[in-house]
């Protein structure tokens, strides 16, 4: 059995935990861990005190009982009354009826709390403790209160959008290029006389009459050059975050530098200037390219549409838009006298992957709403990429030896044109197409 207690002895260890609780809340070192404990030891101080005070209780009762008028004189004889083993038993139930009332109030009082104990209760604001007392449980949320013991889950799983896809070059004319450059004999369409078809390279058909001398006509020609431009990636990383990386960063390295290239081809493709990179059809110097003044700045009508169609000249073309412009190509509509010639049905469905019959798609490498080639239609087939090297990527730890540093290198050579000089003049003299049409920034004149 353990060791019994008195009620005097529990009120006095009741009086030493309220003074250690008071020690940790007016500590200068005092946290919320301290506040925490002195709140269990109050609380176990309560507990200690409502023993007490029961104890107290059940001790004046027994003191009350031993000295009742009912209790026998030591020399009565002992004797069998009704059914009593003896006298002794008798008066016991004698005295538990008279004293039963009494008895019950007195054990009901015994069962106090705290609020009601009739003792002084330690005041906390009096003795300079603060007012009320922060209590809390464990949490894993926060990592005193046990969150530094929950360990993380690691996934070595890389979380990246995947790269855009390749518009151009799946289209395009591709040809494989040993040496730096490249010459390519073409026809040359850039008559522009009215009245005869210029597509054919200065072959005009005359009419003429039996045994007639003929007129003599010839093709024109030209030469293409397709020069090889270097496009390159660096990096360095440190020997221990090569041994230590969780995802594998050598293997990260070889895919970036491949999409990254990639995606530069496509921009260049577009928007190249010709000087150390490849000629975009959208660059201001390619004189194949056909600008369509738009109707209103900053803006893309249906009015556009139909007036970058009516330049065109190729087979499978494609639209390509900025994604900024999604809103406008969405939203168009038809003329003021068919304003429901829309371009979608409703908003409950997809909108469709096409505008006037052919493909279109939002991406990144044209240029924002409202600049010149935000909105492009061409038929890349007329386009000339030249492959001089395919992507290489190599790796080094020679080169910075000194420095524990590997080094990595992507290198890629290639060329891009149109194959055309000019814009194609029809048999008028003066209607311009080609297979590339580009959306103007300007504003049609007044």
């Amino acid at each position: 059995m353990g060791i019994q207690l008195t009620h005097t002895e529990l009120f006095e260890q009741s009086n030493a935990l309220l003074a250690q609780a008071k020690e940790l809340v007016t500590s200068p070192e005092a946290n919320a861990e301290s506040d925490e404990k002195a709140a269990r030891m109050i609380e176990d101080a309560k507990a200690m005190r409502t023993r007490s005070k029961a104890l107290a209780d059940l001790d004046t009762l027994i003191v009350e009982s031993k000295a009742s008028p009912h209790m026998p004189p030591a020399d009565v004889q002992v004797a069998t009354i009704n059914g009593y083993k003896s006298f002794g038993e008798y008066l016991i139930d004698v005295w538990k009826v008279s004293k039963y009332n009494e008895w019950s109030d007195r054990l009901r009082k015994c069962k106090v709390t705290i609020a009601d104990d009739p003792t002084p209760a330690f005041d906390m604001k009096a003795q300079g403790w603060t007012e009320k007392m922060e209590t809390k449980t464990l949490s894993e949320s926060v990592g005193s209160s046990g969150g530094f013991t929950v360990m993380p889950e690691y996934r070595t799983q890389l979380f990246m959008l995947n790269e855009f896809t390749r518009y151009v070059r799946e289209r395009a004319m591709v040809m494989p290029m040993s040496a730096r450059q490249i010459l390519m004999p073409a026809l040359d369409q850039t008559g522009s006389t009215a009245g005869v078809s210029n597509i054919y390279g200065g072959v005009i058909p005359t009419w003429t009459e039996e045994s007639a001398e003929k007129t003599e006509t010839e093709p024109d020609f030209r030469q293409i050059a397709i020069v090889a431009h270097k496009l390159a990636l660096y990096t360095e990383a440190s020997d221990e975050l090569l041994a230590d990386s969780a995802i594998g960063l050598e293997t990260l390295l070889y895919g970036l530098f491949g999409g990254a290239i990639a995606n530069e081809e496509e921009w260049v493709f577009i928007n190249g200037t010709g000087a150390g990179q490849p000629l975009g059809i959208n660059n201001v110097g390619c004189a194949s390219t056909y600008r369509q003044t738009r109707a209103g700045a900053g803006a893309i009508s249906i009015t556009d549409v139909f007036n970058m169609i009516s330049h065109f000249m190729g087979s499978s073309p494609i639209w390509l838009a900025h994604q900024s412009t999604m809103p406008q190509i969405y939203g168009l509509n038809g003329p003021a006298a068919n304003p429901s010639y829309v371009w979608i049905n409703n908003a409950r469905e997809g909108a469709p992957a096409t505008l006037m019959g052919y493909p279109i798609f939002f991406i990144e490498n044209t240029v924002t709403l409202g600049s010149e080639g935000d909105l492009i239609l061409a038929d890349w087939s007329k386009y000339i990429i030249g492959d001089r090297q395919q992507t290489t990527i190599d790796s080094s730890n020679h080169f910075k030896f000194r420095n524990d540093l590997t080094a990595w290198r992507a290198v890629h050579r290639l060329g891009g044109r149109p194959w055309l000089s000019s814009l194609l003049t029809l048999r008028d003299g003066a209607t311009e197409v080609s297979p590339f049409v580009v959306l103007d920034d300007g504003v049609t004149a007044t």
